[in-house]
């Protein structure tokens, strides 16, 4: 292989495209594309998109993939047909949940249902109550009926139930019942995919056992696409890895990740706070705060990036009473993205998604038979897009057709299609800033410490508005903007955890206990690291603890500095805490015991850094046309629109102007300003007084 070939790809299929991100790990040079995402056969588009990159097969090293496939079985409810099993007792924790209901508009109706519901993932006649018992300090109470064990799986045989999750009270303390449970339900169910809650025990039942149910959900489906691409991919010719993004922010190999099929729900959003993340370090202060606002064709995902740091929570939320309890980057989704469709509701009232048109058909403008408006078609109207360089020119929009679908709603509401498109625009715009409030002002976060930073194809249009809305003042969109998901995939690290929850007062485990609980986690997450042909001395350990006061019934995430923990150490780690309430709530309570709840450690192997290219100077000719921009509720008539790939360093952008790249448009407004800054980002500074 020559010197120059050899490449890192990043390949994210999102609702609408799939993209790709190429780097040639010697020359620097990085290729994008996009094509459509293909459902349900994902793996069809991820080839399409190895190949369309013109890169040959074996000048391929890497591959680090974030897919889909997992959050849209649950979310259509197409997973495989799955049982439960849990103690006796408790077959219905799923449907009883914490006993509360969303907050919204059907908050006081009486024929309200949970989504598990109305919709379940175990259906009630697949749960079974298992005659077993672990007790609260993981001694066996109660003996496990392993004959009633083989009974149920001869019926789950005979009924043609695929996939089944086994949960029993307190097995994070003593996973025996479930592990002899697994052995025997293999034994008379050979094809059962068979998923316990090893996979991350820790306490909370209920979280603990909507996580092993939603694996065992879509186990079949998600193992079964990971099986199929590496077939197709070695089928081309591809020798070289291929990596899995997984929720906590990193990636491993195929065998390791099949393993918790759960932890791929959502890769792909992930892979773009991974490419913040790797961002905010390239900033000479080292560090940097970011909003991140990632809008694709379906959905808009946020998060909030601080100190160049990971964001992570411990409990994700699928939909109301589906809570998975791991380690996940702490990102949200709204349902509002360039293929949002713009609609009346019931009450004649103006809305922006969740629906959306996909990318079959697509946006009417696409001409591919849409006939319903839509955020793209809307930002075609408004000047924003321009109908010969969208996609780098591959994808000519009409704008009649646009025109004609927002008529259709226009007219019901008495107005314009450019009046429509104006106050779809902004309605998208507002459901986006009212995301990124959720996760960031509505936690405490100071928004004048942060810049907003637009990725996906449809991110740089809004964001302006967007960041007025919040009050910003910087707005920055990195190089490949369109693909920065897959950006992100491509710098990501390889990432373990491991977790045991003592769920004990912190003095009476002890410095020494905690200290071998914590190196016999250390020693497992590297071995794991170490399977995936990572070289022991370049794996990092990071300890973290949960930990809250006695009687309280939520912990929270407080990491460890590196040291092994004597009695000394465990007196500061108190003191930590005790820091950490009064940082977070304004308040200690230092006469109560410290329960530690879980102890965590993840183990990383750090990836090279994607190389960053530097800006060169300005060629002076960036200006490819003027052309009628309405923005936000200004008619500014004709205005510059000029060439991202022309402007370099010391090219400064005066608005309104547009600025058009292949697979992005970034809209600015009057008296704001926008220059590729010494990293390659194009910087947005807002102007007081600007649209």
């Amino acid at each position: 292989m020559a010197a120059d070939e050899r490449w890192w790809l990043g390949v994210d299929v999102g609702g609408t495209f799939t993209d790709l991100v190429a780097v040639n790990r010697e020359t620097g040079e990085i290729r994008d594309l996009k094509v459509l995402t293909t459902r349900p056969r994902q793996e069809e588009g991820v080839l399409a998109a190895v190949r369309g990159s013109g890169i040959p097969v074996g000048a391929i090293e890497e591959i680090v993939h974030g897919h889909t496939t997992g959050i849209n079985a649950v979310l259509s409810r197409q997973g495989a047909r799955t049982a439960l099993l849990a103690t006796a007792g408790h077959r219905d924790l799923l449907d009883l949940g914490r006993m509360d209901r969303e907050f919204g508009p059907r908050l006081y109706d009486p024929t309200w249902l949970r989504p598990h519901q109305e919709h379940p993932v175990v259906r009630r006649r697949d749960r079974y109550g298992v005659r077993q018992r672990i007790d609260s300090d993981g001694a066996e109470l109660v003996p496990l009926d392993e004959d009633q064990v083989r009974e149920i799986g001869r019926e789950l045989r005979e009924r043609g139930v695929e996939s089944a999750a086994v949960c029993f009270m307190n097995s994070y303390l003593n996973t025996s019942h479930e592990l002899r449970t697994a052995e025997l339900l293999r034994e008379e169910h050979p094809d059962l995919y068979v998923q316990t809650s090893a996979l991350y025990p820790v306490t909370k039942e209920h979280e603990r056992t909507t996580t092993v149910a939603l694996d065992a959900y879509v186990g079949p489906t998600v193992t079964g696409y990971l099986h199929r691409l590496e077939a197709e991919l070695s089928a081309i010719g591809f020798g070289g890895s291929l990596w899995i993004m997984t929720m906590n922010g990193g990636v491993g190999s195929v065998a390791e990740t099949s393993k918790a099929p759960v932890f791929q729900l959502v890769s792909g959003p992930v892979g773009g706070v991974a490419g913040a993340v790797q961002l905010a370090r390239t900033r000479e202060d080292g560090g940097g705060n970011y909003l991140t606002m990632d809008v694709g064709g379906t959905s808009t995902d946020v998060a909030a990036v601080r100190a160049g740091t990971t964001p992570l929570t411990d409990l994700w939320t699928v939909e109301h009473g589906l809570v998975m309890t791991m380690p996940a980057v702490d990102v949200q989704s709204v349902g509002s993205g360039a293929g949002s469709i713009v609609h009346l509701d019931s009450l004649g009232t103006l809305r922006v998604g969740p629906e959306s048109a996909g990318s079959q058909p697509g946006p009417a403008c696409y001409g591919r038979g849409g006939l319903r408006p839509t955020v793209t078609d809307a930002c075609l109207h408004l000047g924003i897009l321009q109908p010969d360089l969208f996609a780098g020119g591959a994808i000519r929009l009409d704008p009649a057709l646009a025109e004609t679908a927002l008529k259709t709603v226009a007219d019901q509401l008495g107005m314009t299609a450019t009046e429509l498109a104006d106050g779809a625009y902004r309605l998208a715009c507002s459901d986006m800033a009212g995301a990124l409030r959720s996760i960031s002002t509505y936690r405490g976060l100071d928004l004048r410490e942060f810049s907003l930073l637009a990725t996906g194809a449809a991110g740089p249009m809004m964001a302006v508005q967007v960041a007025r809305e919040l009050g910003l003042r910087s707005v920055v969109v990195p190089a490949h903007p369109g693909e920065f998901s897959a950006y992100g995939l491509v710098s990501s690290d390889l990432r373990v955890t491991k977790v045991q929850s003592p769920l004990a007062p912190l003095t009476a485990i002890g410095a020494d206990k905690l200290e071998a609980s914590f190196r016999e986690l250390e020693e497992a997450a590297k071995a794991d690291l170490v399977r995936q042909g990572v070289a022991e001395d370049s794996i990092s350990v990071q300890r973290e603890i949960f930990a809250m006061y006695a009687g309280q019934t939520w912990d929270n995430r407080i990491p460890l500095a590196p040291g092994a923990i004597d009695d000394a150490r465990l007196g500061e780690i108190a003191g930590q805490v005790h820091e950490f309430y009064l940082s977070r709530y304004g308040f200690t309570a230092d006469e109560l015991p410290i329960m530690l709840t879980t102890i965590e450690v993840t183990a990383s192997a750090a990836r090279p850094a994607p190389p960053v290219r530097r800006p060169a100077a300005g060629s002076g000719d960036s200006l490819l046309r003027r052309s009628p921009l309405r923005l936000a509720g200004r008619d500014y008539g004709e205005v510059p629109v000029h060439d991202r790939d022309r402007l370099g360093a010391d090219d400064v952008v005066e608005g309104p102007a547009v600025i058009v790249e292949r697979y992005a448009t970034t809209a600015i407004d009057a008296g704001s300003s926008a220059r590729i800054d010494s990293t390659g980002n194009l910087a947005v500074t807002l102007s007081e007084e600007g649209a």
